[in-house]
Formats: structure tokens, C-alpha cells, sequence
């Protein structure tokens, strides 16, 4: 491989992952936000004029099993947060490792695309709400599992590329 191709893969998982942590930032902003929306005693949450925010907020899908959906939104997005760091680092083990980081960020945003899609369709056919918040966060989820086919790619590229 040339010097011009090892910069421009290095250039474009750099960009890959960053454009992934950002992401993953915005994310865990809107799961905050929801968290702060559901857990605050006359929280109310801000809808863009309309109550849909407060009608999905308020109906029996917003917990599964007593947890509030925002709480799953955090872990998600912290979990992904945690292994996009970990596979950017330059140790040995990250970089041994890199192709099971991709395919478990590739996994969880999978899993948070799909349970999105769920929801999105209670939204619309159940609970005749939508939740601007719930969307924006189903819209980065995919982004985020988007970019994660790519990452995967690249995480298994960058391993055959040593052998």
C-alpha cells in the first residue's frame, strides 16, 4: 500500500469516527433532554407548538418494564459513545480489537434502528402522536447505523490489510 493510500484511509475512518462521536453526542443530548422531560415533576417538554411530545411521554409504551425509553436512549448512545473512543485509540488491544468494535456498534445501531422503527410506528398508528424529540433521535440513530456499515468495513479492511 502507498503512502497516499494509508493518509487517505487513516483521513476517512478519522472522519468516519468523528462524524459517529459527534453523533453519538447529539444523541445522548436529545436522551437527556427526554430523561429531563420525564423524570422533573412538571416537566414539560418542548414540542414545537404541538402536545405530541407530552401525549407519547404520557402513554403506557413510554417505559418498558418501569424503565423510561430515554434511559435506554442514554445507554445506548453512551455505549456507543464508549466503544467508538475505544476503537480510535492507538494501542495494540484497540487496534486487535477494532473489528469487534465495529461489529458491536454495528449491533447496537442495528438494535436502536429497529426498536425506533417500533416506536416510530406506535407514534403513528397507536398512540396518534409524534414526538419531535423521539424522531430526532431515531433520525441520528440511523445515521449513526449508517455509518456503521461503513465503519464495519473499514474496521475489517484495516485488519486484512495487516495479515
Amino acid at each position: 500500500m502507498s503512502s497516499i493510500s494509508i493518509r487517505t484511509t487513516v483521513t476517512s475512518l478519522n472522519w468516519l469516527r468523528l462524524s459517529m462521536i459527534l453523533l453519538t453526542l447529539a444523541g445522548l443530548g436529545v436522551s437527556a433532554y427526554l430523561m429531563w422531560g420525564y423524570t422533573v415533576p412538571g416537566a414539560s417538554l418542548s414540542c414545537g407548538g404541538s402536545s405530541g411530545c407530552e401525549t407519547v411521554k404520557d402513554s403506557v409504551y413510554s417505559n418498558v418494564m418501569g424503565i423510561p425509553l430515554p434511559l435506554i436512549g442514554l445507554a445506548s448512545y453512551f455505549t456507543l459513545l464508549v466503544l467508538l473512543v475505544a476503537q480510535g485509540q492507538p494501542f495494540h488491544f484497540s487496534r486487535a480489537w477494532s473489528p469487534y468494535i465495529a461489529l458491536a456498534i454495528f449491533s447496537i445501531s442495528l438494535m436502536g434502528v429497529l426498536y425506533s422503527a417500533y416506536l416510530t410506528y406506535l407514534e403513528l398508528y397507536v398512540i396518534y402522536a409524534i414526538c419531535r424529540w423521539c424522531v430526532t433521535s431515531a433520525v441520528i440513530m440511523a445515521i449513526v447505523f449508517i455509518l456503521s456499515i461503513f465503519n464495519l468495513y473499514s474496521g475489517n479492511q484495516t485488519e486484512n490489510t495487516k495479515g
